[in-house]
């Protein structure tokens, strides 16, 4: 019996992880969109403590923080490790050596572009492969897991 309950337990510890990934994928899109919207350009830092949203102030030459749903700092209950590949971006911020003002990791264009990047998604402690969300920077971005042969 408890043979089965774990099995199950990783199920679900799975289908958490699969979950968190297809949510992330819709909230760096809707953050495109509101790129769109609004003209403006948005921003998407990726670090060890997860994935975080900013859209950029031309005016004041920073990048804001964006704290409303959907773009909060989404909690996980395990220990993730994320990996971003990007290409090189235009950089939209002041020249200044301020740690409070570094770009974002990808950067989501007022055009709808965004830079070209990957992004891996995998728990610290598990042996599976990681998630990946892609994008080109023209199409939408895309959650694949690459399988193992």
């Amino acid at each position: 019996m408890s043979v089965v309950v774990s099995s199950f337990t990783g199920v679900d510890a799975e289908q958490e992880l699969r979950g968190y990934a297809e949510r992330l994928a819709l909230r760096i899109e809707l953050a495109r969109d509101k790129a769109v919207q609004t003209n403006r350009e948005w921003g998407v830092y990726v670090d060890e403590e997860g994935v975080r949203f900013a859209e950029y102030d031309e005016i004041n030459i920073e990048w804001v923080p964006r704290a409303e749903r959907p773009f909060t700092q989404e909690g996980y209950s395990a220990d993730l490790t994320f990996e971003a590949i990007v290409e090189d971006a235009v950089k939209l911020t002041s020249d200044n050596d301020n740690d409070d003002d570094q770009p974002p990791t990808i950067v989501l264009f007022s055009s709808g572009e965004t830079t070209p990047f990957e992004l891996s998604i995998e728990h610290k402690d598990w042996q599976s492969q990681p998630w990946l969300l892609a994008s080109d920077g023209f199409t939408r971005t895309e959650l694949t897991r690459p399988e193992v042969y």
